[in-house]
């Protein structure tokens, strides 16, 4: 075939602008699609000097939002018509910002400042009375602004730093509350009057301290310590003692304390031991808790209390009260024991007896373990049936009028248990149903 090169070249001189108009056209497409047509955008408005409503304008196509308000409160959505009444406290400059995505994942962002002028605080807070325990109010905190510290005030009591706190209130009538906030010193309050319809028939007067494990968690902070430490505590024993869910949890009621056998700092079981010491200590009284033993060779679970004065004397010059001790194993699983320890010039001294079930062992159910403390003797009881007394009166006893702090542990091993054998199955548990002291009559 002959071509007329003077007939090619004519017609790429008209086709190449053509060809090149087209590349364009169709970049320019591409870009307006990477570009992505959409427009993050919001508006606010003051309510007051110190609330403020905002709500969005975003254009195009986008289906995320993302706001921060610039005061700590975020919140992430897909309700473009969603709009926010966002309290400020404080006088300052707030940056806000809206943030939204479309759906190849490019973002926009809008940002505005907020300038308050004034400080102002709302102090306010709902008292919510339980249906099925009408003796008991949910105070939650809903105060809006910053503040140093607050404080729960009613009755006799003074709770501080708890932004929902379960009020008890033994007896009906109406009760005022009330929510005392401070900052830089000046104290802000509100009030409310609470009505209690009923007296609680298991109110008792002479209750000093309890916990029923009502709550769900570790052992409540306000009340325990959760010691830590692998050293073998005085009797080499075995385990770990952590701060951890697994080895002390507390839900459905109760608070169970459970050994297992794992590898953890350095030995071979983990288990919990929780105090009251520093938290809460009595002289003279009654103490008990209802609580589901363990079982087998090596366990070691104890309910007991040291005096106060441990950190500045030392052991046993402290005094020891051990209101109940198992030794797991064959012949140990039904038996509990009651245990004084003191020191006798300079030498330890202790006086203690066992009580053995009629049958069963001590894992089969809970049992009740007591101890009676007065300035004369102790008394200890198993379900309410007294099986130690031991005489305060003399003089080498001293350490037994003092103050005492409360223990709850499960020891694996150690000198008096031994340790676990082939038989010894884990975990096991310890299950505290509730720790309750009284005054005596």
């Amino acid at each position: 075939m002959n071509l007329n090169m003077n007939t090619v070249y004519k017609n790429l001189r008209f086709a190449l602008p053509l060809v090149i108009v087209i590349f364009l056209l169709g970049t320019i497409g591409c870009e307006k699609d990477n570009n992505d047509d959409f427009k993050a955008d919001f508006s606010f408005e003051y309510v007051t000097d110190n609330l403020l409503s905002f709500t969005n304008l975003s254009e195009g196509e986008y289906y995320w939002m993302m706001w921060d308000f610039g005061n700590g409160i975020y919140d992430t959505t897909d309700d473009k018509k969603k709009t926010y009444d966002i309290y400020y406290g404080e006088a300052g400059d707030y940056p806000v910002s809206l943030k939204v995505m479309n759906y190849t994942g490019s973002t926009q962002t809008a940002t505005r400042t907020v300038s308050i002028e004034t400080s102002n605080l709302i102090i306010s807070f709902t008292a919510e009375i339980d249906p099925e325990s009408p003796n008991y109010v949910m105070l939650t905190n809903t105060s809006q602004g910053m503040v140093d510290s607050f404080t729960w005030v009613y009755l006799d009591k003074e709770v501080e730093n708890e932004m929902e706190h379960l009020a008890y209130f033994p007896f009906a009538g109406s009760y005022e509350v009330e929510l005392v906030a401070t900052k830089d010193g000046v104290d802000f309050s509100e009030k409310q009057t609470v009505t209690i319809t009923e007296d609680d028939p298991n109110y008792d007067p002479n209750l000093v301290w309890a916990d029923e494990f009502d709550y769900t968690g570790l052992p409540d902070s306000d009340k325990w310590n959760m010691e830590t430490g692998g050293d073998g505590w005085g009797n080499n024993e075995l385990q770990y003692y952590t701060n951890n869910e697994a080895n002390a949890m507390v839900e459905n009621g109760r608070l169970t304390i459970t050994a297992l056998e794992e590898e953890f700092g350095g030995r071979e079981y983990t288990s919990a031991r929780i105090t009251t010491q520093n938290k809460f200590d009595f002289k003279y009284g009654k103490i008990e808790a209802r609580i589901k033993l363990p079982y087998g060779q090596g366990l070691w679970p104890a309910f007991w209390m040291l005096g106060k004065d441990i950190s500045s004397v030392g052991w046993p010059d402290c005094g020891e009260i051990d209101i109940m001790e198992m030794v797991g194993g064959d012949g140990g699983d039904n038996t509990c024991h009651c245990t004084l320890h003191w020191d006798n010039n300079g030498e330890h001294a202790s006086y203690g007896k066992s009580y053995t079930l009629p049958s069963g062992i001590l894992a089969d159910d809970f049992h009740i373990f007591t101890v009676e403390w007065d300035s004369q003797e102790i008394r200890g009881y198993i379900d309410g049936t007294q099986y130690y007394t031991a005489d305060l009166t003399p003089q080498e006893l001293s350490e037994f009028h003092q103050n005492f702090f409360i223990i709850l542990n499960m020891a694996v091993g150690g000198d008096w248990p031994g340790p676990p054998n082939a038989n010894t199955t884990f975990p096991q548990t310890m299950e505290v149903d509730y720790v309750r002291v009284y005054n005596l009559d």
